[in-house]
């Protein structure tokens, strides 16, 4: 198994699409995830206690480069003289606009690729038009339902958080297994708790200007146990800035473009830390948005 020493050396633009699931998929690592997979994570429900793995958002949220949020309610049936029928109803609707990469959401298979190719090869100049994608769409995706696991990291060195820009190493993320008691399994959600999360909403400009996260070789530890998606409580699960200078978000490309597996960001995770949660059952539904390649989701955690 590849260790350490793979994030000197390894470049994801070398390394081609190893295409697991064939040539033509289309679904990535959730075809790990099987009705006996999802029957055991039902399994792990005993105390009926839920976990609201979500960030709050709004306009105010961190976000990077163009990104942005906005939240515009339409009033004018709640005010008087405008209500309707005789029986005087009123309500309101309202309007969003923003980035799909916003807030708790999960990242689709074409979010991220190697040249001119995304997931398993395929090509983006094939599979986008003017109305969105026409393959690896969001709504593709299946309701993710399966076994969730969280790695405590940040624990497991001993600390609150972790350094600014700090990379996750295999032997860190074995070291938070083993105080966890779990292995990570095929079809896993997996989460990394790095502490991070603890600035959203106190201290913004620190928590979108870089992180903790994985790196190359803790990524490579993640693909090899065939996790179905990984999330962290940062805005891109792998370190920022990354430990290679001439190398712009290779995680990403790693376990996005060619393993497929989804990467989930802005998780809350310090409640589970906190109660000792370490192996779930995890739901994460996608908004069916055709031809999008990403969606704001709110998944839960199930004790």
């Amino acid at each position: 198994m590849l260790r350490d020493d793979v994030s000197e050396t390894w470049n994801p633009a070398d390394a081609g699409f190893p295409r697991r699931y064939g040539e033509e998929d289309t679904l990535g690592a959730v075809n790990e995830i099987g009705a006996e997979t999802v029957r055991a994570a039902a399994a792990l429900v005993r105390q009926g206690r839920r976990y609201q793995l979500a960030q709050v958002l709004d306009a105010r949220s961190p976000a990077q480069m163009w990104r942005y949020w906005k939240h515009s309610l339409l009033l004018d049936r709640v005010i008087p003289g405008r209500f309707l029928g005789a029986n005087r109803q009123s309500f309101l609707e309202e309007s969003v606009a923003g980035a799909l990469h916003s807030g708790t959401h999960l990242d689709g298979l074409a979010h991220i690729g190697i040249g001119e190719h995304t997931y398993n090869g395929h090509r983006y100049d094939e599979i986008v038009d003017a109305a969105g994608l026409t393959k690896l769409g969001i709504e593709e995706v299946p309701p993710i339902v399966t076994r969730g696991v969280l790695l405590d990291v940040a624990g497991a060195a001993g600390v609150e958080m972790l350094g600014d820009t700090e990379a996750v190493t295999p032997d860190l993320l074995d070291a938070a297994a083993e105080r966890a008691g779990v292995e990570v399994r095929a079809g896993d959600v997996l989460l990394v708790h790095t502490g991070w999360s603890a600035l959203w909403g106190v201290d913004d400009e620190r928590y979108k200007a870089g992180e903790p996260g994985l790196g190359l070789a803790a990524a490579r530890w993640c693909t090899e146990r065939r996790v179905a998606v990984i999330g962290a409580d940062n805005w891109a699960v792998e370190v920022v800035p990354g430990e290679r200078s001439e190398l712009s978000f290779p995680v990403h490309q790693h376990c996005i473009a060619q393993y497929g597996v989804y990467l989930l960001e802005n998780v809350r995770t310090e409640e589970l830390v906190r109660d000792g949660v370490c192996e779930f059952f995890c739901a994460i539904l996608p908004a069916r948005l055709r031809g999008a390649s990403a969606s704001i989701v709110s998944p839960v955690a199930v004790v």
